[in-house]
């Protein structure tokens, strides 16, 4: 009989992310000290990662000894979860190759394409309060896209597994890249951390602004991770369900915009956003049919 492997394809993923951190980390240290300013809390990190790497080991025993629903339960959604940890660590560690922010490098970028920056001048010539809440809306539609995963696992819990690992995988990228790339983004442009923090217009203006005024992450703008994960959720739920892609494309179309419009994101993030949702999304989905392959190394 066929032994039953232990770990998870999405389980072996989090483990190669947590060990590249770990090895990052250390090198971090190696070449600029613990108590390098170029480096925030990076043993307090280390161990974060460290002790995933001894929970999910030691969850998929449990699991292999209990293989109840709630168990299950934790073992499906433990990643998704952690996801805000994960951002938040990027701008703990975001300086150890470069020391300074590379937002002048983006900036040209973007000028070279409009001839001004759009991260600083979209909102005043499309401003309105109805424009910014839309906008506003749209972006913060990003934070409710859990509710599909949801849906797709009370159908199909082997789907989930398979869109949630994809959707870990695009995720898992972008973050290596805010490690090695510190780029602030919009709200490196003057005024604009201002703006992104001041409470006006209506609801969703002021959701957003709470959020920024009570995260004090910097770094993490290329590629938009909005953009990528907007992306392959949309990718997804066409491949769901034809109606819900659908249903989401208007969202995602206006949550790129918005990305750039509320002062978040570069134009060149939004285009790298796109790039990164279509392609890691189908090298995640082909790592996944493949994922024996993964599996049979543990």
């Amino acid at each position: 009989m066929k032994k039953r492997n232990l770990l998870q394809a999405i389980d072996i993923l989090v483990i190669i992310y947590s060990l590249i951190n770990i090895i990052y980390i250390l090198t971090g240290i190696a070449l600029h000290g613990v108590a390098s300013e170029r480096m925030h809390d990076p043993l307090k990190h280390l161990i974060i990662f460290g002790s995933l790497i001894v929970f999910i080991l030691v969850l998929s025993r449990i699991y292999h000894k209990f293989p109840n629903k709630f168990w299950g339960l934790v073992r499906d959604w433990y990643v998704l979860l952690l996801f805000l940890y994960f951002f938040e660590a990027t701008s703990a560690v975001n300086k150890i190759v470069f020391a300074d922010f590379l937002d002048p490098f983006f900036q040209k970028i973007d000028y070279a394409f409009f001839g001004y920056q759009p991260g600083s001048e979209w909102e005043g010539m499309l401003g309105g309060y109805l424009i910014n809440e839309i906008l506003h809306f749209a972006y913060f539609c990003y934070y409710l896209m859990g509710v599909f995963y949801l849906a797709v696992y009370i159908k199909s819990q082997e789907l989930f597994r398979r869109y949630a690992f994809i959707l870990s995988f695009v995720f898992f990228i972008c973050y290596l890249i805010f490690n090695l790339l510190p780029v602030v983004g919009g709200r490196f442009l003057p005024g604009m951390m201002e703006a992104t923090q001041t409470y006006q217009h209506g609801p969703f203006t002021h959701i957003m602004a709470y959020i920024y005024n009570n995260t004090p992450h910097l770094g993490g703008a290329f590629p938009s991770s909005h953009v990528a994960i907007a992306v392959t959720v949309n990718i997804s739920a066409f491949k769901y369900n034809k109606i819900t892609g659908w249903l989401i494309l208007p969202i995602v179309f206006l949550l790129t915009i918005s990305t750039v419009y509320c002062h978040y994101h570069y134009f060149i993030d939004t285009i790298f956003g796109v790039i990164f949702g279509i392609g890691f999304y189908f090298l995640g989905n082909k790592l996944y049919r493949n994922r024996a392959a993964l599996e049979s190394y543990v």
